[in-house]
């Protein structure tokens, strides 16, 4: 019997997590950027038309919403500093 309740506990906490997560990664952002980062989607953060860049910072989607925050920086904004949106919406 303690077997099939931790069992069914486990199963639950997996389904809640699962369920917070998809709702998270299929809509709008959770948090924002602070001043001078910019919002953008995972997958639309780069250009990919061929010019080399540098990422600096943790690019993780630490939240599971899909977006992080990134700022150009250097004079030919070659660079690209990322941190997750994790400033809160007001």
């Amino acid at each position: 019997m303690k077997l099939t309740s931790r069992s069914f506990i486990i199963v639950v906490l997996l389904l809640v997590t699962s369920y917070t997560t998809a709702l998270a990664q299929g809509g709008d952002p959770v948090g924002g950027c602070p001043d001078s980062f910019h919002l953008h989607q995972m997958m639309d953060h780069d250009d990919h038309s061929g010019h080399m860049h540098h990422h600096v910072g943790n690019d993780k989607d630490q939240n599971g919403d899909g977006y992080l925050c990134v700022k150009h920086v250097g004079k030919d904004g070659i660079n690209h500093v990322h941190i997750d949106n994790n400033i809160p919406l007001n």
